[in-house]
């Protein structure tokens, strides 16, 4: 039996869990819970003062519906500043990704595109079934991204992207894979760890409906993660899949669907 397949057959152990994920226990936790305040912190910061120029610039308040610019820019400075610190705590504790992914890493990530895609077959079919084919996520009920502008209905589809895309999953992997699972991989093993984390991870989304298919998604990724010990795997698994979920929302958005 080759070294290779000795490793992933032993990736469900709390020892190879404590060698390719681990971080300390306490500074793990304690990490990713600030991370989160941190976060929040510079949200409402950022949507504070935002507004405020708004208002002096135009002297009236702007919309405060999901997909609007200053929505858009208050999350790209929350996962900014959140994600800025848990990769600072990473860099400290050693792990930081490697800076590419070599042929193990993009297997895992074709599978784990291709669990999503049966979950989310999954997830239609729940919906289906309880006669909630119409639900949108939680915090997206009222999301539009058309402006009286042009260029503002272009501007809230770059900002979209770029949060829910591209900085959302980097800095939500660093919370929930790099720190929170890192930290309980050691103690409890990795499906017991990725369980926790995943239903957290599904947790913190407020959506009862959904949160079966988000927390498939957390599983999905810790696994992952536990198997090629390189974060950008379970990031560029959580950006294809948030990138089907925004392209739907664009869609439904600029024809009048939702």
């Amino acid at each position: 039996m080759s070294t290779q397949t000795t490793t992933f057959g032993r990736v469900f152990g709390r020892a190879d869990g404590r060698e390719r994920v681990a971080v300390p226990f306490w500074n793990g936790i304690l990490s990713a819970l600030a991370a989160v305040v941190i976060l929040a912190a510079c949200g409402f910061v950022a949507a504070v003062a935002l507004m405020v120029i708004v208002v002096l610039a135009t002297g009236r308040m702007p919309s405060l519906n999901p997909g609007h610019p200053l929505i858009e820019s208050t999350l790209v400075a929350s996962y900014l500043g959140g994600g800025a610190f848990a990769w600072s705590r990473l860099c400290r504790m050693n792990r930081l990704p490697p800076h590419r992914l070599d042929a193990g890493d993009v297997r895992a990530i074709l599978l784990g595109v291709l669990v999503l895609v049966l979950v989310r077959i999954g997830t239609v079919v729940q919906l289906v079934a309880t006669n909630q084919t119409k639900h949108v996520q939680a915090g997206f009920e009222h999301f539009t991204i058309i402006g009286k502008l042009p260029n503002v209905t272009a501007l809230s589809i770059v900002l979209l992207v770029l949060s829910t895309v591209v900085l959302a999953p980097v800095a939500e992997e660093m919370f929930f894979r790099g720190l929170l699972f890192g930290a309980l991989a050691p103690r409890l093993g990795v499906l017991v760890s990725a369980l926790i984390s995943a239903l957290i991870f599904g947790a913190v989304h407020g959506d009862p409906v959904l949160f079966p298919t988000l927390a498939a998604l957390g599983f999905v990724n810790a696994i992952a993660y536990s198997v090629t010990a390189n974060l950008w795997v379970p990031i560029t698994i959580h950006a294809a899949n948030n990138a089907v979920s925004t392209a739907f929302l664009v869609a439904a958005s600029l024809q009048g669907w939702s």
